[in-house]
């Protein structure tokens, strides 16, 4: 079942931000959609639902080209994107490093992830906690849901350590501990149960799947496979839970698409850092891509260009999470399991059956994209392990899975950090052939700006392992 959601304008969950410091408060006299003391009529929690719903798809998907999300900074600390332009903060993180805590590119996204953290839990409990019946109201567990999925981003892009405050109706800030990463997916886990447990009406089953999906995810970070799997048994593969945008407000607008394809900040990458996967070379449909004009560059007027076709404009849906995710999960259990046979099919059964046509480009920027075909087993485990992860990265290409992965494979599956993430061993800082000067960098896992340092809970990192 195929589900999609329009973004919220956002300003009512402006209201709930989660700072991270006194000064991070956003506090006004005259709130533009309604005064907090009005959240619990039909109008007060209609507003502060779009707001939960708007804040998300800009803190994860970005906007028209002012303020990226998760998924275009975790994607340029991975080896998905390149950096093709000029700003010095959006390179320390797109070369690994070192990155400076006061960077503030990361400042704004870090405020933006924790607001809609804050406005999709706030949204959750007065909603629950007003309507009559919330077991039926989607609302809620949609709303947990979202909570969720950002607990689950903090696990897997930023260093252990991230401290979660809250935020009153009227202002009042109390600080929060710093949570270890195994905690943050935790907490994770719990907003996931939470969801499952407001589903909405029997006859639509997106907020369960949603919530099987999520889960599954924060299960899987925990190294718990076969729990994972078991959480997303029933999910279809066709399932999706989708942002979806508009170009009524430069908010609204699919800001991966904006980035890579019309502001050209990004480029999809190929062979990123010399051992980054060949997201181009491999001419995949599931990473289609064009240059054109042929000779195109970035923003920086030096890097050549390749502009992404997962999302194809400025109101294009994203998934957050989907059928072929918990497909993937499965596959990774059996694989863990120690079923390869099990494992090939479900590989195989996805990649015959996920619907993807041959892409094709005008003007023959690039041939034609083939369609996919089966697998052969590569016959060890480490070339199974490559090939498991490898096929996640090509279907959850520019999702926010990427980062997460590589630092698995280094927690999970004992491989170096400089044989997984892109330029490790200080490879000179090369994008499409464009040397922007430099090396390569070792860090794993974004800071936490020191902005946090306000919070007298928080001095740093807990560590800043994979």
């Amino acid at each position: 079942m195929t589900r999609t959601r329009r973004i919220g304008i956002g300003l009512a969950g402006m209201l709930f931000l989660a700072a991270c410091s006194p000064g991070e408060i956003l506090k006004v006299d005259n709130p533009d959609i309604i005064d907090p003391l009005g959240l619990t009529t039909p109008q007060g929690i209609a507003a502060l639902y779009a707001g939960a719903i708007g804040d998300f798809s800009l803190a994860v998907v970005g906007n028209n080209g002012g303020t990226e999300g998760q998924i275009l900074v975790s994607g340029s600390f991975s080896d998905e994107l390149g950096n093709s332009e000029t700003f010095p903060t959006r390179k320390e993180f797109d070369q690994r490093g070192p990155i400076d805590t006061r960077n503030g590119t990361l400042l704004g996204v870090f405020r933006n992830i924790h607001q809609a953290r804050r406005a999709a839990e706030r949204s959750a409990e007065v909603i629950r906690d007003v309507v009559e019946d919330p077991v039926v109201d989607s609302r809620v567990g949609e709303s947990f849901a979202l909570a969720g999925t950002i607990y689950n981003y903090f696990g897997e892009h930023y260093c252990s350590g991230v401290p979660i405050s809250t935020a009153t109706d009227d202002g009042t800030l109390t600080f929060g501990e710093p949570l270890t990463t195994t905690e943050l997916f935790d907490e994770a886990a719990k907003r996931f149960d939470s969801a499952a447990k407001y589903p909405g009406p029997a006859s639509n089953t997106t907020i369960r799947d949603f919530a099987k999906v999520g889960k599954a995810r924060a299960l899987l970070n925990l190294g718990q496979y076969a729990a994972a799997a078991a959480a997303v048994a029933g999910v279809p593969t066709t399932f999706r839970y989708n942002t979806t945008h508009t170009t009524a407000l430069g908010r609204q607008q699919n800001g991966v698409f904006v980035f890579l394809s019309q502001t050209e900040r990004f480029t999809v990458a190929d062979l990123d850092g010399t051992n980054g996967l060949n997201f181009r070379g491999a001419t995949d449909p599931r990473v289609p891509w064009a240059r054109t004009p042929a000779n195109d560059v970035g923003f920086d007027n030096a890097t050549p260009q390749y502009d992404q076709g997962k999302y194809a404009s400025e109101t294009a849906t994203l998934a957050i999470a989907s059928g072929v995710e918990a497909r993937l999960i499965e596959a990774e259990a059996q694989l863990k399991a120690g079923d390869t046979g099990a494992w090939l099919i479900t590989l195989n059964t996805l990649r015959a059956t996920a619907g993807l046509t041959p892409t094709v480009f005008p003007a023959g920027f690039p041939p034609a994209f083939p369609a996919l075909t089966p697998l052969a087993d590569p016959g060890n485990t480490t070339a199974r392990e490559d090939l498991m992860f490898r096929e996640r990265a090509f279907w959850l290409y520019l999702s926010g899975h990427r980062l997460g992965d590589l630092r698995r494979l280094v927690r999970q599956y004992g491989r170096t950090a400089d044989a997984v993430f892109p330029g490790g061993g200080g490879k000179p800082y090369i994008i499409n052939g464009n040397n922007k000067g430099g090396v390569f960098g070792n860090e794993v896992n974004l800071p936490i700006p020191f902005d946090e340092t306000n919070n007298p809970n928080f001095t740093d990192c807990i560590d800043r392992n994979p």
